[in-house]
């Protein structure tokens, strides 16, 4: 972890700005499921002195991603098995459901500003991010990835985020910020080959229903040993890269049949109708009907 100066304040023009707005906590942006795929839910402004602990599996089932920048104050963290303390200059990347925890210790105060966001292109950055980085950040005054948190968190607080198009436009700002300042130019693409080859079952085979431990196989490894390599390769799990590749033939096969839900679910791998409405839910953030009736897609 990178040694940072516990020193009272960083980020001065961020705070300045921050400021303006005033100490708010919990400031909701978009209470709904979200239908896009990156999106601000909430926003906040604080400095704690009292009770504060959040335990990652304690959150609810819905999945969402945290982006929590310190200004002043210490934090602590349990990551994988790790306690960071995490000072003035670093942002706390998590997503949820996850086993993480941070907390304030006793005597301790911790100011900061915070993001949460949704989506599977949000989450998909976080977990690439994380992966390579770890969950601390350390994010000078002039990064452009503090900016664009500093723009989302403000614009949320303000009330100025009035529709959830600018909502998602200010979330994809952050993702793609984080990804092109700590992951950096990904060059020529570098692909693993056992990896491939488990995709490549993956796309031919996933209307039989096979789950990670048939990629695992097709890989040549095992289930273990796999799912780490892919998720570090990928930047995703190979249960949600399988979640996601069956919502994407679920997404054609309702905008180009007229097949009933329930056929479009069997020929995604789920024989269970009502499993196949609420995982297409997830990923998605409506059911297949208003998928096929919104007139969005």
């Amino acid at each position: 972890m990178i040694e940072q100066d516990d020193s009272d304040h960083h980020g001065t023009s961020v705070l300045s700005r921050l400021d303006a707005v005033g100490l708010r906590q919990g400031v909701t942006v978009y209470a709904g499921r979200p239908s896009l795929h990156a999106i601000v839910t909430s926003a906040g402004y604080e400095e704690r002195t009292d009770a504060y602990d959040w335990h990652g599996l304690k959150r609810g089932s819905a999945e969402f991603c945290l982006f929590q920048y310190t200004l002043a104050g210490r934090g602590q963290l349990s990551f994988a098995g790790t306690r960071h303390t995490v000072l003035p200059g670093q942002a706390m990347l998590l997503w949820f459901p996850h086993d993480n925890r941070y907390w304030l210790a006793r005597g301790d105060r911790w100011r900061h500003f915070y993001l949460c966001l949704a989506g599977r292109e949000v989450m998909r950055a976080w977990r690439a991010v994380i992966a390579r980085r770890g969950p601390l950040l350390h994010l000078a005054e002039d990064s452009p990835a503090l900016a664009a948190a500093a723009e989302a968190a403000i614009a949320g607080m303000s009330g100025s985020i009035r529709d959830p198009w600018t909502s998602s436009a200010l979330a994809y700002r952050l993702a793609m910020a984080l990804c092109a300042e700590l992951l950096g130019d990904p060059g020529p693409e570098r692909r693993h080959p056992a990896i491939e080859a488990a995709k490549r079952h993956g796309r031919t085979r996933f209307a039989d229903g096979l789950g990670v431990s048939d990629l695992a196989r097709a890989a040549g490894m095992t289930r273990h040993h796999f799912a780490r390599t892919f998720a570090k390769a990928e930047g995703n799990t190979p249960s949600q890269w399988l979640a996601d590749l069956r919502a994407r033939e679920a997404t054609r096969l309702l905008r180009e049949t007229e097949l009933t839900v329930a056929a479009i679910g069997a020929r995604c791998g789920y024989q269970d109708a009502a499993y196949f409405c609420r995982a297409f839910r997830r990923i998605v953030g409506i059911s297949p009907g208003e998928f096929r009736t919104s007139g969005m897609y």
